[in-house]
């Protein structure tokens, strides 16, 4: 990956547009704890799934340097104070890898198409889109206006993914339509900590086109962020042997999606999310961010797996929320089975439905 430093860009009155909008994700293997010294390094690795209909859209127009200002951020076209401090560390970040930004203003204006801060990783969607947003800038300063030759770029992904993850560790993995994989790992070809990349290889057709509904059992904010959940392992009793089950787990999830070993992917992709809430209800302070509807759910699930033989299973993300995969294929059964069953369940009735494996789009 090219993270060489951008130039200063020495056109006072230039002003720069970019545009995307890019996917949140679903992690099949999670990433919960940071290695000490480094800016979002994952203490293990992670695999996850593009959700392509669930997606933030942001657009940055950077203008030339007004009054000192870094930025300006809107939400939906609304100003959100709320967001401006994690915005401000993000770019204060990266200033060294981008020294371009101190010449500019940014004006950036995002919105998600599904609820803020309730497991469905909308942090990674909303810096996914806004890493794309400085890398496709930062390629304009460099006279780069082909945009067709920045989409097959590899390096233009890496580098958005890189900056991306800066910002919030999951949104490295938001960039691609194959598997995203982030953090060193001998089962995957350039895996990096740095950036996350498409998982080599092909994936068996029997774990192809997979789809996720995402069953609302909580739609407000969670009581615990990721982000002080991720500092709780620094001091967890279970903390090495979480990062050394992550590293073996992952090794079989790719082994079983190449293979299209769909029982051992289920009884990986089950077991990482019951992990994932484990820590959770093990760190010291404890929490619990699983509701009664949450369990009942996973229940509802396993019974008609058990019955159906169907291929479906569940996980949960950092929330109360439980995403329920399966093969694309059984869209009408899956479907019946979720509003006859399951519906009761889920807050007001809400239920969010997304396809995998799509990357993000310009949209500017």
């Amino acid at each position: 990956m090219n993270v060489e430093q951008a130039q200063h860009h020495t056109e006072t009155n230039a002003v720069y547009s970019a545009g995307y909008q890019c996917p949140s994700n679903i992690a099949l293997v999670k990433y919960w704890g940071k290695k000490s010294g480094g800016v979002q390094l994952p203490a293990n690795p992670s695999i996850s799934w593009s959700l392509g209909d669930l997606y933030a859209s942001t657009v940055v127009n950077a203008l030339p340097r007004e009054n000192g200002q870094a930025f300006v951020f809107t939400l939906a076209g609304e100003l959100k104070p709320s967001f401006e401090p994690k915005i401000a560390s993000f770019l204060s970040k990266i200033a060294s890898d981008c020294p371009w930004l101190e010449d500019f203003t940014l004006h950036i204006d995002s919105q998600n198409n599904f609820p803020h801060g309730t497991g469905i990783a909308s942090s990674a969607a909303g810096f996914g889109a806004l890493g794309l947003c400085l890398a496709h800038i930062e390629q304009l300063i460099h006279g780069s206006t082909d945009l067709s030759a920045r989409i097959q770029d590899m390096d233009f992904w890496q580098r958005s993914s890189y900056l991306s993850r800066i910002g919030s560790g999951s949104a490295c993995r938001s960039m691609f339509d194959k598997p995203a994989v982030w953090g060193l790992s001998d089962a995957v070809s350039g895996s990096s900590d740095l950036f996350a990349v498409p998982l080599d290889g092909d994936i068996h057709p029997h774990l192809q086109g997979w789809k996720d509904v995402v069953l609302i059992v909580d739609d407000g904010e969670k009581s615990v962020s990721s982000t002080a959940g991720h500092a709780l392992l620094e001091a967890h009793p279970y903390a090495t042997a979480r990062f050394g089950q992550a590293q073996k787990n992952l090794g079989l999830l790719v082994e079983a999606m190449r293979n299209g070993d769909v029982q051992q992917f289920i009884a990986i992709v089950e077991s990482e999310a019951l992990q994932l809430h484990s820590m959770m209800m093990t760190s010291i302070p404890y929490y619990v961010l699983m509701r009664p509807n949450t369990l009942a759910i996973i229940e509802k699930i396993w019974q008609f797996r058990e019955s159906s033989g169907l291929p479906l299973c569940f996980t949960l993300d950092a929330g109360a929320n439980v995403h329920l995969l399966y093969d694309g294929k059984i869209d009408e059964t899956l479907m019946n089975f979720v509003n006859n069953t399951l519906l009761s369940y889920c807050k007001n009735g809400q239920y969010l439905c997304s396809t995998t494996g799509k990357r993000p789009v310009a949209i500017v």
